[in-house]
């Protein structure tokens, strides 16, 4: 609906509000007001149901720009909504401390409901995350800093069903736009297939519906480690599939031993090769996670190579994806430390865009939507809206 007093447009599409001021500053809210996305002044943030923000930014490249982001301080972002606010104030019967005070308590809410969400892969943003594990139950990546906060648990089946009940009496109207459940944390799919199954049987009776389910809440996907536990029969696959586990998502980071070793993961290349074998065949799509720039520029001939190789072992079909995700060395980390005592030097983000290309030059993939896609993952931009 335009409102043609003042430039300020208004428009639902069925899932968020969309209000545009000069058809160049947008605010986007959920179906319970929540702001998940707003530019001012030709700047673009986002905010996570946490509360905290993220600025998009534009970086020059040598061929083509980039985007990154970071973290806005909460005095400011609040100083940007109050700015809106007093637009919608202004123009409608819109009460903006009220609206301002509901959102510390909305974010407060959020935080009791659910420890950080601190990474989804990028099919899954739109996933209603269920958070059956806490945290990851092997923490010694040399590169990971996601779940250093937290110890690691998994939640037994009453604590599993009040904090379901709690995440949906949370979203309310905002539910619709959510597509899918997404069983967090790092590694869900390494619990006892006891505990899985128990878990998707209380999404399923959540959530009935099976394929029917207007928001594809029978899709149910999750994280698994390469290299814990014992491998899963393609039986208890089938199973877990026939209870609405459609997708399973592995980090790999590199065919590389030498490589892994500086990662600080164990090697499991026949591992990782028979268990997306068997996912497969118990018609579970699999999506394959690497990192651009792993090893520096000493060992990126070796990294290229024998994660293709490695890839090269598996038939992946166009159901399945591989993402490509930059290294992010943090000050501090394992990772720093032993690149720094090896004398590897880091890629920079143009000469991981050069090794991604590479990549999929090597794996000759036919294009989607015959091939397996390969896309970039990147982590810095996550924000769970």
């Amino acid at each position: 609906m335009l409102c043609t007093r003042t430039r300020l447009e208004r428009l639902w599409d069925g899932q968020r509000l969309k209000f545009a001021w000069n058809k160049l500053e947008v605010l986007t809210l959920d179906g319970r007001a929540r702001p998940v996305a707003l530019s001012w002044q030709g700047r673009q943030y986002r905010r996570g149901l946490d509360g905290r923000c993220k600025e998009i930014l534009r970086v020059p490249g040598p061929e083509r720009d980039f985007y990154d982001a970071v973290q806005v301080d909460p005095g400011l972002f609040n100083q940007l909504l109050r700015g809106w606010g007093e637009r919608l104030q202004e123009r409608f019967a819109f009460d903006c401390e009220s609206w301002l005070s509901g959102l510390e308590v909305d974010a407060q809410e959020f935080s009791r409901i659910y420890r950080p969400i601190s990474i989804l892969p990028p099919d899954q943003y739109r996933s209603l995350v269920l958070q059956l594990t806490e945290g990851c139950a092997y923490n010694r990546c040399s590169f990971c800093n996601l779940y250093r906060d937290r110890p690691y648990r998994c939640k037994d089946s009453a604590e599993f069903s009040h904090h379901i009940g709690q995440v949906v009496n949370y979203f309310g109207a905002a539910l619709p736009w959510r597509r899918g459940v997404f069983l967090g944390d790092a590694n869900a799919a390494g619990v006892s297939t006891r505990r899985l199954r128990e878990a998707l049987e209380q999404v399923r009776t959540t959530f009935p519906g099976g394929p029917q389910h207007p928001l594809e809440f029978h899709r149910v996907s999750c994280f698994q480690d390469t290299f814990t536990g014992k491998l899963r029969s393609l039986e208890d696959w089938r199973a877990l599939r026939r209870l609405g586990l459609c997708q399973v998502h592995l980090g790999v980071e590199s065919g590389s031993s030498e490589v892994l070793r500086l990662l600080q993961k164990p090697l499991a290349n026949q591992r990782v090769v028979e268990l997306v074998e068997r996912l497969q065949q118990a018609d579970i799509e699999v999506s394959l996670i690497f990192l651009l720039g792993a090893g520096g520029k000493q060992l990126a001939e070796l990294h290229l190579s024998e994660t293709c190789k490695l890839l090269g072992r598996m038939n992946l079909s166009c159901r399945d994806r591989v993402y490509l995700s930059d290294l992010l060395v943090h000050s501090g980390s394992e990772y720093a430390r032993l690149s720094l005592e090896a004398g590897l030097t880091a890629l920079s983000r143009w000469e991981c865009r050069q090794q991604a290309r590479q990549l999929r030059e090597n794996l000759g993939y036919p294009a989607p939507p015959k091939g397996t896609p390969v896309a970039l993952y990147d982590v810095r931009q996550f924000v769970y809206v």
